[in-house]
């Protein structure tokens, strides 16, 4: 047994590095080659650049609506990685883990698994020790060499596909759209949300090349004024595609597909950090947007709601243009932004670098109680966006507000 405790497998996650990539999937492959639950429940993988965690925790809420037991991946994690993998919901303890872990380096004691990977295999494990009826899965980066691509699903969903990761993925649209194709199978069925032509033009010739069906928001019939809990106009889209995801899940497997159940787990879905509204001692708009796409809907928000932060702390990774949403940022608010440090995050941008970076008298932050202290008594409302990982620091300092 490799992990006694869990500070034992915490230790050694972090060994691992949250940030070490090695974009292939031979050790994913040989985990489900030797694992023998591939066919153990199944799976509904989604994909995509933006509102992939939102629409995954609608079709999670909605499954478990109607009555299934649900299994849900998702990343990244604000606190704990145990957020990473819920059953109904809920997390599981730490000896759960643990036993998951020492599982996975019993089947692939030498595979080398990345920090991603090992958490994907733990993931598979734990759906098929609990017996889940469905497992919904989050892709973390890209389509092509993504951890969770290794896995046979019964529905591809695309969330909107848009710049980010370029280094990583591709510069363009195209090269970006085209990784996340891959996540399409042979003769396999896939729904995809309103992208922009360059996108769904490769969706199409990749969904042609493999005879994959693949099924379009706009033009399927599904539940009418969907409310969800979260804000912004973009939330109703992802809750439509979650929506149409679960009525081509339920008629793939001839299963009821419920409107009642579907509007009840759309109005009961949350997911923390997507403009969340939170009063504090002072009230605090709290958003990962962190790419163009993402901060054009952040400010579309924010302008229909007429809402002006006060102030904004924002920090980012150093692989993003900061050009375009810099410009944002200083629509936003007509008070500081203030660059923050995410201390720990190897690709976190450096905060003094950020500030030269952003201009206009940018104030510097090491960390985000630093930032917190430079905001002025009249500064009533902040938006605190740019990253996950910034939200992660923002929530460890007040965990309370990672719940609904």
């Amino acid at each position: 047994m490799k992990f006694s405790n869990y500070f034992k497998f915490s230790r050694y996650l972090d060994e691992l590095g949250l940030f070490h990539m090695d974009l292939s999937l031979g050790r994913m492959e040989e985990f489900v080659r030797n694992w023998g639950g591939k066919n153990s429940f199944p799976v509904i993988h989604v994909v995509g650049t933006n509102g992939k965690g939102s629409t995954s925790s609608y079709i999670s809420s909605i499954a478990q609506q109607s009555g299934l037991k649900v299994g849900t991946y998702t990343s990244p994690h604000f606190i704990t990685p145990r957020e990473r993998v819920t059953i109904n919901s809920a997390m599981l303890s730490e000896d759960e883990w643990c036993e998951a872990a020492n599982q996975v380096m019993e089947i692939v004691p030498d595979a080398g698994l990345t920090y991603f990977e090992l958490l994907t295999c733990m993931a598979l494990v734990i759906f098929k020790n609990k017996g889940v009826d469905l497992a919904v899965m989050e892709a973390g980066l890209g389509g092509r060499f993504d951890a969770t691509n290794t896995v046979d699903p019964d529905l591809t969903v695309f969330a909107p596909i848009g710049l980010d990761h370029e280094k990583l993925l591709g510069s363009t649209i195209e090269l970006i759209a085209a990784d996340k194709a891959d996540a399409m199978r042979q003769n396999g069925l896939a729904v995809t949300s309103a992208q922009v032509p360059e996108a769904l033009k490769v969706l199409k010739s990749r969904a042609a090349e493999l005879n994959c069906k693949l099924n379009f928001t706009d033009k399927l019939q599904c539940v009418a004024d969907l409310k969800p809990a979260l804000s912004g106009e973009h939330q109703k889209q992802n809750a439509h595609l979650a929506c149409c995801a679960w009525r081509l899940f339920c008629e793939k497997g001839g299963l009821e597909f419920n409107e009642q159940s579907v509007r009840v787990g759309v109005e009961q879905a949350f997911i923390a950090g997507r403009l969340q509204t939170i009063k504090s001692d002072r009230t605090f708009i709290l958003d990962g947007a962190h790419n163009t796409h993402a901060f054009m809907a952040l400010e579309k928000e924010l302008s229909s709601s007429a809402t002006k932060p006060d102030a904004i702390i924002f920090g980012c990774m150093k692989d993003k243009n900061l050009q375009p949403v810099k410009e944002t940022l200083f629509r936003l608010t007509d008070g500081p932004v203030i660059a923050c440090g995410i201390p720990g995050n190897e690709r976190a941008f450096l905060y003094k670098e950020l500030a030269e970076a952003l201009g206009n008298s940018s104030k510097a932050a090491a960390n985000i109680d630093e930032a917190l202290s430079l905001l002025g008594s009249d500064e009533k409302t902040v938006l605190v966006c740019g990253s996950l990982y910034l939200l992660a620091a923002f929530y460890t300092r007040y965990p309370e507000f990672l719940k609904k």
